[in-house]
């Protein structure tokens, strides 16, 4: 995408014509309405420029305007428990090992497949993300929004977005088409951020055509 370069400089001297260049009451006056308009004009849209309209460098301002615009929140609520999961308890065990079922129990006392231990619900906490990251997926959002999905085209902008992304992670994403209505997303290293990668599955941000499935190869 190319971006028009805008000159936001305004030059009031060029209106002074010759007859008047000996004005010099005239000349300041000018000069002093130049000096306000570079303060509070050719600054303030370079500014805006910087901190809103450019996602490579816009602040913190500037990316709620485009999670406005893009309508995709820059945090997610973390939702995993089920309601009926207890937040602190002992619940009773069912079933014998190693078919036990989940009993919430805390501190990790007895090794049940698929649990990690402690409960202490992590229900309602925010999966926040740096400012790096809010630049990722935003500009991610956006591609979504405008492409059609092509395997080629797709690829393409992931490398760019990659390469020009600094948010931790040294890897590449790429597509492949399966030939059977599904495509497969590979991370070619490891460790990508979690809480990135819960928020793209979670919107579902990744580009694809409409009614294919979405593979991911971690």
């Amino acid at each position: 995408m190319n971006i028009q370069q805008f000159n936001y400089s305004v030059d009031l001297l060029q209106a002074i014509i010759w007859q008047y260049d000996e004005a010099t009451n005239l000349i300041g006056l000018v000069n002093q309405k130049q000096n306000w308009y570079n303060v509070n004009q050719t600054q303030f849209w370079q500014s805006w420029y910087t901190n809103v309209f450019n996602i490579l460098t816009a602040n913190q301002f500037g990316l709620s305007v485009w999670s406005y615009i893009l309508n995709l929140p820059l945090y997610l609520l973390q939702n995993n428990e089920s309601d009926s999961a207890p937040i602190w308890g002992f619940n009773a065990i069912v079933g014998s090992w190693p078919t036990l079922k989940n009993s919430y129990l805390n501190f990790g006392q007895i090794p049940i497949s698929g649990n990690t231990g402690g409960n202490f619900s992590q229900r309602g906490s925010i999966i926040a993300l740096t400012l790096e990251q809010q630049r990722f997926i935003l500009r991610l959002r956006y591609y979504q929004l405008s492409d059609r999905g092509d395997v080629t085209d797709v690829n393409k902008f992931l490398n760019y977005l990659l390469s020009t992304s600094n948010f931790g992670w040294s890897g590449t994403i790429y597509m492949v088409d399966n030939l059977n209505m599904s495509i497969t997303y590979t991370f070619t290293a490891p460790n990508f951020p979690p809480n990135v990668l819960t928020v793209m599955q979670t919107f579902d941000l990744l580009p694809r055509p409409a009614g294919v499935q979405i593979i991911y190869s971690l």
